[in-house]
């Protein structure tokens, strides 16, 4: 199971089986492609490269399985990675700090929504302690 400190892959598409069928036939299909032969039409900077593309297709076919940051991928040196650990959290959502936090600065920039997705978990969270210090309470 993939997990991270800052919730990114909770919607990682990496393994999603729709995501993985649709990469699947669009390499089959570009199989049957014997050349960039539309490249002519694009002169100068609007082309690419076919193998290229292959490549990256195949990448995603190859590369099914991500275990997260939490469990040994990612950047070592990432401050969402860094910090979490420095706290002893499992998740991001758990700091008080969430809020205010400006280790997101990188990540806002791809995936604007990934703070406001934490701070709902955050609040779940929340939620689900308070219940279980009153069932406590209660016995």
């Amino acid at each position: 199971m993939r997990e991270s400190y800052c919730g990114l892959c909770d919607d990682c598409q990496l393994g999603n089986p729709g995501f993985l069928e649709t990469v699947t036939r669009l390499k089959d299909y570009l199989d049957q492609v014997r050349a960039n032969v539309w490249l002519h039409c694009f002169p100068g900077q609007e082309g690419f490269s076919l193998a290229e593309f292959r490549k990256g297709l195949e990448w995603f076919l190859a590369h099914t399985e991500c275990p997260g940051c939490r469990n040994g991928r990612g950047l070592d040196d990432c401050p969402i990675r860094v910090c979490a650990q420095a706290r002893h959290l499992d998740h991001c959502y758990q700091c008080p700090d969430l809020e205010p936090c400006d280790k997101y600065a990188l990540l806002l920039v791809q995936f604007p929504d990934v703070k406001v997705n934490l701070r709902r978990r955050q609040i779940k969270f929340k939620a689900r302690e308070y219940h279980r210090k009153l069932e406590g309470e209660k016995k």
